[in-house]
């Protein structure tokens, strides 16, 4: 019998095989030899299902389910974790396209091993060729989860990453089982990490153990075009704040978030003057706010217009530069 913690590994895939076999490759590769590897196939229509059951045939510990019908990309996630078996002591989601470094469980394992009380575990990553997740303490490897949710929401240091980046305890995963992730966010790992560090705690090895792709059609790049990015941040100041921080701190996190946020807006409402309305764009933020009760303010949109505005006008290279690129976008829309 093993004694080292059994390490279930998770990829939720669908339409990434020409990147999965990187990503099985890098399972292999792992130091620490205690794992299991299980990939759910979201009903791929490319080679993901074919690479999938090639492994799994040349390695026992190897697994692949696929859910009765396709799911949204959050409720995969779910499914797939459902998988988690009552042995397992920690639970690794690797995405297809990103891969983890042979140290990778091994470095993990060791922090959470030290203490019981850590739920999950992050690390250095990089994307691409940029380096991401620094601005912890190099001489500490645990947290309280009260801190890290803290030094997330004032800005500044963000250590959870991806969900390529961490490590979950699993007794964790199970316990919220059939819903881990809440599928109505769509940074639902940053999202469930604020669920479950309070009153826990977070451990983070000063290493980088995962390297992650950033794809131009992904649903990651499409989001960020929406603002996704400034939403997210709106979201959990509001749903977060008052558990994580200091009035005052809350006070001034939701202020900065609201601004950043509106002024996003604001761009996107004077933008629409130009090249007519993005239904869509805005169904997106009415549908993703809702999630947090929270509503699209008119007011505010107007004076992230300004502020928009104001911020153009202060930078006179950046307004000739997105002048010339608008123009080019208007002549491709009137062309087609």
């Amino acid at each position: 019998m093993d004694s080292k913690p059994l390490v279930i590994v998770v990829t939720p895939v669908y339409n990434t095989g020409r990147y999965l076999e990187e990503a099985i490759q890098s399972v292999l590769a792992q130091t620490h030899d205690n794992w299991r590897y299980l990939i759910s196939n979201n009903h791929s229509t490319d080679e993901t299902a074919e690479i999938a059951a090639r492994y799994a045939a040349i390695d026992d510990r190897i697994s692949v389910v696929s859910p009765s019908t396709f799911l949204p990309q959050g409720q995969h996630f779910n499914f797939a974790l459902g998988h988690v078996g009552d042995d397992a002591d920690y639970c690794k989601i690797l995405l297809a396209d990103d891969m983890m470094m042979p140290g990778c469980l091994e470095a993990m394992v060791a922090v959470a091993e030290s203490d019981a009380d850590i739920v999950l575990v992050s690390s250095y990553r990089v994307i691409e060729n940029s380096a991401a997740n620094f601005g912890l303490p190099v001489d500490r490897t645990v947290f309280p989860g009260r801190v890290i949710g803290r030094l997330h929401l004032i800005g500044g240091v963000y250590p959870i990453g991806t969900p390529s980046s961490v490590m979950y305890r699993a007794s964790v995963v199970r316990q919220r089982n059939p819903e881990f992730f809440p599928a109505d966010r769509y940074y639902f790992d940053t999202d469930v990490a604020f669920r479950i560090m309070l009153g826990a705690k977070f451990g983070f090895v000063h290493q980088v153990l995962t390297f992650s792709r950033y794809q131009p059609d992904s649903i990651t790049h499409r989001e960020a075009t929406l603002y996704s990015g400034e939403l997210d941040g709106l979201i959990c100041v509001s749903s977060y704040g008052q558990l994580y921080l200091t009035a005052d701190e809350h006070r001034r996190a939701v202020r900065r978030a609201n601004r950043s946020y509106y002024e996003k807006l604001g761009r996107e409402w004077l933008l629409d003057r130009f090249r007519g309305r993005r239904d869509e764009f805005w169904e997106y933020h009415c549908v993703r706010l809702a999630t947090a009760g929270l509503v699209i303010e008119r007011d505010e949109v107007l004076k992230g217009a300004v502020r928009a505005v104001g911020r153009a006008i202060g930078s006179p290279g950046k307004v000739i530069d997105r002048i010339v690129r608008r123009r080019g976008a208007l002549d491709d829309a009137w062309a087609e």
